[in-house]
């Protein structure tokens, strides 16, 4: 497959530049409820552009940041995302359950690979992903039994479930058969999964009216 890995890599990260600039931008309008996913997506972003320049420079690997940074603080901010978001009694204690296995996987992890810190763990990332998708569920079940789906084009935290399960799960048959298929298939079908999921997130940000926390 004629594809530039490189050239690929340096149009999502522009892509997210821009994302992060329009978050920035739109933070009033965008309200507080948003804040956790905002940091989260902006500290994976700059994990990510921080990693690219650093091994093309060093040569040295990059595991640590993205275990730290992606699987534990991100996946975390994501996940308390939806814990602030969601407001039925039931939805918001099974949410905390989320969050407390969450942070049992991590605390197993630690304890059975000793080189986790050092070798990016997809077992992880699997899990971190399931629990993510469980947590858009519950607030999209909430939302649709709610008000808000009269407003979802202007709901940005809709948008966001959307892009993120569109990113997560397009992103696991692809993980999963990553050993299988070229690289350059691989990286191809990742950046446009990045690319269809920040397109999604734009279009949320630019339709989004909310001016105050509802």
């Amino acid at each position: 497959m004629n594809w530039n890995i490189e050239t690929g890599k340096l149009i999502s990260m522009g892509i997210s530049i821009i994302v992060m600039t329009l978050m920035i931008i739109k933070y009033r309008k965008t309200g507080k409820e948003n804040l956790f996913f905002i940091i989260g997506y902006i500290l994976f972003s700059l994990i990510d552009i921080f990693c690219y320049f650093y091994y093309d420079m060093t040569g040295l690997p990059t595991d640590i940041f993205y275990v730290i940074g992606f699987l534990m603080i991100v996946f975390f901010l994501y996940l308390f995302y939806y814990y602030q978001l969601l407001y039925v009694l039931l939805l918001k204690k099974i949410q905390f359950i989320i969050l407390v296995l969450f942070v049992f996987n991590i605390a197993v992890m630690l304890y059975k690979e000793d080189d986790l810190l050092h070798h990016f763990s997809f077992h992880m990332l699997y899990a971190d992903i399931l629990l993510l998708l469980f947590s858009i569920i519950l607030f999209l079940y909430q939302t649709f039994n709610s008000d808000k789906i009269l407003e979802l084009n202007n709901y940005l935290p809709f948008w966001i479930s959307v892009a993120l399960m569109i990113l997560f799960i397009g992103s696991i048959p692809i993980l999963f058969f990553r050993a299988t298929v070229s690289e350059g298939i691989y990286f191809f079908i990742l950046f446009m999964l990045n690319l269809i999921s920040n397109s999604i997130l734009i279009l949320g940000l630019l339709w989004n009216k909310q001016d105050r926390i509802k």
